[in-house]
């Protein structure tokens, strides 16, 4: 039997003390919890497990992020290794089980020790980039960084370990609505961090991947797009799928 409550606060030893009692008393062996999005992380540390997210946004904001004038997105995945293969085998495993129908993949072979990753779906969808890049990392067991810039307007970055994201970056956090500043700090670069996992200049990526309230604040996303890569050393970062078929190297990755 499943005993369910509702708690704003963290999971003090009190409040769990009480819910126990509380949940004992209805003859339940299973506590649900639904609580703030502020205090969900806390709960998960003490051992609750996240079932469901309760979403909300203005209608205004989501009409200003879907329809035919959505200007347009585009990203690439690059994979810390010199094994093609293996990222070919994994694009070729992972890209079909993303929702929304993929029309291609292409694979660009390795350069200054990145293999890269165009998908169709992956730039009409950035959620599905970052996705199947978190696939590969976890398959792979290695460093991969999702490049992305969105909606025309903001550049974001996803840093992975092992499939577990490490960073995150997006030039103006509250771009797609308003946010807990806690999290519009998280969404700001970790120079430090990233310099360890890919050899850049500390200063360089602080300077590059800075943060805003407004795109126009910033340079365009096609240009810091291709800035922050270039900082990372990552090669051909500044188009998406339909660049990629057109390269000379290009390895189309049939399903």
């Amino acid at each position: 039997m499943t005993y369910r409550t509702r708690v704003e606060g963290p999971p003090t030893e009190e409040t769990l003390r009480s819910l126990i009692e509380e949940a004992r008393e209805q003859g339940a062996d299973e506590l649900v919890v639904e609580t703030t999005h502020e205090a969900g992380d806390a709960w998960i540390r003490a051992g609750f497990t996240e079932l469901s997210r309760v979403l909300t946004a203005p209608l205004a904001n989501l009409e200003r992020h879907v329809g035919a004038d959505r200007p347009a997105s585009y990203g690439s995945i690059h994979v810390q290794s010199d094994d093609i293969d293996a990222v070919v085998r994994g694009v070729r495993q992972f890209v079909p089980r993303l929702p929304g129908g993929s029309r291609g993949s292409v694979v660009l072979p390795p350069r200054d020790g990145w293999t890269s990753v165009y998908d169709e779906l992956c730039d009409r969808e950035p959620e599905m980039l970052r996705r199947l890049a978190r696939e590969l990392s976890d398959r792979m067991g290695a460093f991969v960084l999702a490049l992305g810039a969105e909606e025309g307007a903001v550049v974001r970055y996803v840093a992975l370990e092992r499939g577990r994201v490490v960073d995150e970056y997006l030039s103006v956090p509250e771009h797609y609505g308003s946010l807990p500043p806690g999290e519009v700090i998280a969404l700001g670069a970790n120079p430090r961090l990233m310099s360890r996992l890919t050899g850049a200049d500390t200063d360089s990526v602080r300077e590059v991947a800075r943060t805003a309230r407004a795109s126009d604040e910033l340079p365009s996303a096609a240009e810091l797009l291709v800035t922050v890569a270039d900082v990372f050393g990552i090669p051909d970062a500044g188009h998406g799928y339909e660049g990629a078929v057109e390269h000379a190297d290009a390895i189309p990755v049939a399903r």
